[in-house]
């Protein structure tokens, strides 16, 4: 199996290290994987940057190749926000994950992509049955530490859905979550899609492509998927914490 790691990073300098760590590990729990990483860096006004390019090193005996880009284009920062312009960026982010790796090897040759985001903790034991799930989109949920946001809820609420009408995660709280929860959306900070949807031309967007209105770039891709036939989508009970940063 082939994985494409996928992360795009803004103003995350303290967490990089930890994030580089975890994936190796990961990659160490699945010898039987090869891994390729991409990643994204805009406009960071941190150590970011500089971070980034001290740990690509680490990656080298363990991922089949590697490739970070950073940039500065100008673009407006925002929080944790439901807004138009920021699910626009952040489509196009992601994006850039996968084409610059496109430049280098044809996405057909992944089995999988994986969504990671760079401020989290997660058992990679834990995680790594998401890498070998038969769904189309495979997520764990998301939480927020101790004392903070909504007590057993996950935290990538906008996302997540249980229905197609939903705008919003009302599905069972974390306390109550099966093994395998079916979803018409997930993200959850970790995320597996299957490589082909993307091999065929899809793409992240920040438009919605049943309303044609702006909505959660990650909810988008899972309708567009799922529109597109791959409509296999579920959020395993596999915790994922979202560091504050």
């Amino acid at each position: 199996m082939r994985c494409l790691i996928s992360t795009i990073i803004r103003n995350r300098g303290p967490h990089v290290p930890t994030w580089c760590d975890q994936l190796v590990l990961l990659a160490k729990h699945n010898p039987d994987i090869k891994f390729y990483l991409s990643v994204f860096e805009n406009d960071s006004e941190d150590n970011t940057k500089q971070v980034l390019r001290l740990v690509e090193k680490k990656f080298q005996n363990h991922f089949e190749a590697v490739k970070v880009t950073t940039s500065d284009l100008g673009w407006p920062y925002f929080g944790s926000i439901k807004a138009e312009e920021r699910v626009r960026y952040l489509a196009e982010a992601r994006n850039k994950t996968l084409d610059q790796m496109h430049t280098l090897y044809d996405l057909a040759l992944f089995d999988k992509i994986v969504c990671v985001e760079p401020d989290i903790l997660y058992s990679p034991e834990q995680i790594s049955s998401l890498l070998h799930s038969d769904l189309d989109i495979a997520s764990g949920y998301s939480i927020l530490p101790h004392g903070f946001g909504v007590p057993d809820w996950i935290y990538d609420s906008w996302a997540t859905r249980v229905n197609p009408d939903d705008s919003e995660y009302r599905g069972p709280k974390v306390s109550e979550l099966p093994n395998l929860l079916a979803v018409a959306s997930t993200f959850n900070c970790f995320c597996v899609y299957k490589a082909l949807p993307f091999a065929e031309g899809l793409r992240f967007s920040g438009v919605n492509p049943r309303t044609l209105t702006w909505d959660c770039d990650t909810t988008n891709i899972c309708f567009a998927f799922a529109d597109s036939g791959y409509e296999n989508i579920g959020m395993y009970n596999i915790p994922v914490l979202h560091k504050l940063s």
